[in-house]
């Protein structure tokens, strides 16, 4: 019990500093959302390695923030990866009407790098239709927080300013 305590607290700090880190950032609301929001909808992706690159290629399309955008990939990491990859490889099965394989629950990289026609494709039609999905809640709730959190520092400094 006090493992997963101390793991909570860990974890909760470490999303806290994010996101601090992220609505601080010298640029406009919707720069760091779009420029987040690009480098978790990567993240839906089989594309390892790729990410980084992927998620500054979007964001400069875009116009979004790239610090942004590579604080995004953090969406992706070990402990959802496998979700993710769950998640877009039933999703791409599913709409090429390919016979699932039973996975017994583990995906890993060599398997998404040995069977491309079996897992990989898959996954990535899978990503690709969840791309939009992902890009516009993760949008919505970073430019939600990020446009609060600069409207109450403003707020802040003018009345600092004030007195």
């Amino acid at each position: 019990m006090k493992f997963y305590k101390i793991f909570v607290i860990k974890v909760t700090r470490f999303i806290s500093y994010y996101k601090l880190k992220l609505a601080r950032l010298p640029a406009s609301p919707h720069a760091i959302a779009s420029g987040f929001a690009c480098g978790s909808m990567v993240s839906f992706t089989p594309l390892l390695g790729l990410h980084f690159l992927l998620a500054i290629v979007f964001a400069y399309i875009i116009r979004g923030n790239y610090v942004a955008a590579l604080l995004g990939t953090i969406v992706g990491n070990p402990i959802t990866f496998p979700f993710i990859w769950g998640l877009i490889y039933k999703v791409g099965a599913f709409v090429t009407s390919t016979k699932q394989k039973q996975l017994n629950h583990e995906i890993n990289f060599d398997m998404i790098v040995t069977q491309t026609y079996e897992i990989f494709l898959p996954m990535l039609l899978g990503g690709a239709i969840l791309a939009i999905p992902v890009w516009l809640t993760t949008y919505l709730l970073t430019y939600s927080f990020v446009s609060s959190y600069k409207k109450s520092k403003l707020k802040k400094n003018n009345n600092l300013k004030g007195n």
